[in-house]
């Protein structure tokens, strides 16, 4: 049978012209390509192949958009007329290295993306395991949650690539984490449309839909990611980096456990992983759990093996230098997330939660993004984002009057040019997205009714863009096979630098307390002594992760999501 279905296979490709499925996946932007690269990442891993693995989970992800970006980038003339509104057009030599950035194919060419990102950065990719299983499932069926790669990259001349795979959850209880989240959301709406003038159940069932949340997140901490919840931090500032080494030195002359490069790199994740703000005894009593399930898992041996024992012993023996490390602020971390858990609240983890975080479709929008922007002085990643420079667009159909209400006087108070409660026309929003350094926007979703996705692609975006609507930035599911989508899409092929926006569907007053506190926080305005923002950070992602404790209810909290590059805010008018 198997001679019989190689035979059939060969037959096909050959009618194709293809000699392998590979070479058909490559070319192919559906779910064959996904399945066909996680098939050879497992089958690399197992030969111990690690960069080889991460090249192909690399490629797994968002094919569609790659060929959506290739279009744009392979038209006659592309970005002359952005770029010449920008003061810069762009070089025949930046645009091959776009087009070359975008058709990396082989392991080599994937380890040099991360040779181009600067080494203060640290790419977690999450890819599922599961092969094939959404090509014959019931549209709007959600299947048990998977198993995962987690692939920890970091960046620089030298960088050094980590992959591991997470057994599913084998709790029944926590099987529908995806599942879950949805009903949710869904819950979410109603409540909003049937309990609006019902104030004591709507709170009540707002209340319960927050509790359920925070349990979705506490078991995909405790119950799905487990111990290897250390994979998902950012890298430390080169001094702490450096007592980081020698502290993991004295560990294992202490205990003289051999550990290959890679195995190292692990370990330094494991003992300065990241704690919570708040110490609470069962939590620290996990995290104990955690490092030592973290290090059998490293030594491949049982947690009560005489090797894992030592080894613990010689971490705990540098207990007082590594809780400062612990408690050391990250670099920014940028989350590249499988299409099926995208739409999780990642960042709500403890491991995330005040840490600058980051999303992007893949590692090579990622570098794509990056190389736009790097090699432009004018660009608000080299220059910083200038406060003083942004525009606003209040309730654009002029029915949201509380809204209006509890912002107009804050924009008012920034000097900025802005719309409120009209239409802005399609050059006037245009104009505002590539000649300002911020846009906000708070009205109903994404703003895409007054610019459209398809006409947001054909610009050179230069704003750090905030959406303050329902489900701004999210990617909507588009059947069994194509990949999600969604207008924050449409802003990354138009190399904007950043958007900040919703998972989902939030309250009105929730959100406008929350565009409120931001707004005055990114023009460096400090909050009362205390609070998470009373020093405004200039990241603006740490900002962002700050800024969720200002919302009153845990669902608009981990609704907010940041997609693009980490930038920095300049406020000049405070110099």
């Amino acid at each position: 049978m198997a001679t019989s279905v190689e035979a059939l296979t060969n037959t096909i490709l050959a009618k194709m012209g293809a000699s392998s499925l590979a070479e058909v996946a490559a070319t192919l932007p559906s779910a064959l390509t996904t399945d066909v690269n996680i098939m050879a990442a497992k089958k690399e891993l197992e030969e111990g192949a690690v960069d080889a693995a991460f090249h192909h989970l690399s490629l797994s992800h968002s094919t569609l958009l790659h060929h959506r970006m290739a279009m744009r980038l392979h038209k006659p003339n592309h970005g002359n007329k952005g770029d010449e509104d920008c003061g810069e057009v762009m070089s025949p030599d930046s645009l091959t290295d776009e087009k070359i950035t975008l058709a990396a194919t082989n392991v080599d060419e994937t380890m040099s993306l991360l040779q181009k990102l600067p080494s203060e950065w640290t790419v977690v990719q999450i890819t599922t395991q599961s092969v094939g299983e959404c090509n014959f499932q019931k549209i709007g069926a959600h299947p048990s949650t998977p198993g995962l790669y987690i692939s920890r990259c970091t960046c620089g001349l030298q960088p050094v690539v980590t992959v591991q795979a997470v057994a599913a959850p084998k709790d029944k209880g926590v099987r529908g984490i995806r599942q879950e989240v949805e009903l949710i959301k869904e819950e979410n709406k109603i409540i909003n449309k049937d309990y609006r003038d019902q104030q004591q159940k709507y709170f009540t069932k707002r209340e319960e839909l927050n509790n359920r949340l925070k349990c979705v997140v506490r078991s995909m901490e405790v119950a799905w990611l487990r111990h290897w919840c250390c994979l998902l931090v950012g890298s430390l500032d080169a001094r702490d980096q450096c007592l980081l080494e020698e502290t993991t030195a004295r560990i294992l002359a202490d205990c003289k456990v051999p550990l290959t490069d890679t195995q190292k790199q692990l370990l330094q994740c494991i003992i300065s992983c990241p704690l919570p703000s708040e110490k609470k005894s069962r939590l620290e009593l996990d995290i104990a759990i955690n490092v030592r399930a973290s290090v059998a898992s490293l030594l491949s041996a049982s947690v009560k093996s005489q090797c894992v024992k030592h080894l613990y012993a010689a971490i705990q023996k540098e207990e007082a230098t590594l809780e400062r490390l612990q408690r050391a602020q990250r670099n920014p971390v940028i989350l590249v997330l499988d299409k099926s858990i995208v739409s999780l609240p990642w960042e709500m983890m403890w491991i995330l939660r005040d840490q600058p975080v980051t999303r992007m479709p893949s590692l090579r929008m990622l570098l794509l993004l990056y190389q736009h922007h790097s090699c432009r002085s004018s660009s608000v990643l080299a220059q910083g984002v200038d406060s003083s420079k942004g525009f606003y667009l209040l309730d654009p159909d002029n029915n949201l009057p509380r809204t209006q209400e509890r912002l107009k006087s804050v924009f008012d108070e920034t000097g900025w040019p802005g719309i409120t409660s009209r239409r802005p026309t399609h050059e006037e929003f245009r104009d505002a997205i590539t000649n300002q350094d911020l846009f906000v926007y708070s009205g109903h979703g994404s703003g895409s009714q007054y610019l459209p996705g398809e006409l947001v692609e054909g610009v050179d975006c230069r704003a750090l863009v905030l959406l303050y609507g329902c489900a701004s930035v999210r990617l909507a599911p588009r059947g069994r096979i194509p990949d999600p989508w969604g207008v924050v899409l449409n802003y990354l092929i138009a190399y904007c630098p950043c958007v900040v926006g919703m998972l989902w569907d939030v309250t009105d007053k929730d959100t406008d307390f929350l565009t409120r506190g931001m707004v005055r926080a990114l023009r460096g305005e400090e909050s009362e002594p205390g609070s998470p923002l009373a020093v405004p950070p200039s990241d603006v992602a740490l900002l962002v992760a700050r800024s969720r404790s200002l919302c009153r209810w845990y669902l608009t909290a981990a609704a907010l999501t940041v997609y693009g590059l980490p930038l920095h805010v300049i406020n000049k008018s405070c110099e």
